[in-house]
């Protein structure tokens, strides 16, 4: 369970900082004032799954809007969309399939579920439960034979690599 969730935290601000980098490049390129604030924001929401880095980056298209123009907002809101994207069909999967095993479908319904049961906090809160719940479940199910097959797999990768 620890190790799941470790391995979700590094994945996620993995995903978050990669998000807010290019949200400050990209920010900072077309001219909005208060890009590297933005960019933390981005960070910051991004630990919230799949409605995080929109939310934040509404907040940075009526920055656009109010400062640079309704061109400018309606390229923050493409970005809105690339940025969805890419986070959506190449960051998470790669990096969360590295980090926990759950399907996409299982991550939504978490965050849905953890929004309705404790709003906010909730929704940051239960992909992380879900996962090391999944974990420990996984690993009360194992046979004395699996493990035993796990732990030599592992001392073998260990002897190759070191």
């Amino acid at each position: 369970g620890w190790r799941t969730f470790t391995g979700y935290t590094h994945g996620i601000v993995l995903v978050a900082a990669i998000n807010a980098v290019l949200v400050g490049v990209a920010l900072w390129a077309l001219g909005v004032p208060l890009a590297v604030p933005l960019a933390l924001l981005e960070f910051f929401a991004a630990f919230i799954p799949l409605i995080g880095s929109p939310i934040a980056l509404a907040v940075a298209a009526v920055v656009a809007l109010a400062s640079e123009g309704p061109l400018i907002a309606a390229l923050v809101v493409a970005l809105i969309v690339i940025i969805g994207q890419i986070e959506g069909h190449l960051l998470h999967p790669i990096v969360m399939s590295w980090a926990v095993s759950l399907h996409p479908v299982v991550v939504a319904l978490s965050v849905i579920g953890g929004a309705i049961a404790a709003g906010v906090v909730g929704a940051v809160v239960a992909v992380p439960l879900v996962s090391v719940i999944w974990s420990a479940r996984q690993a009360l199910r194992r046979t004395p034979e699996q493990d035993l097959a796990n732990r030599t797999m592992g001392k073998a990768r260990a002897t190759q690599d070191g």
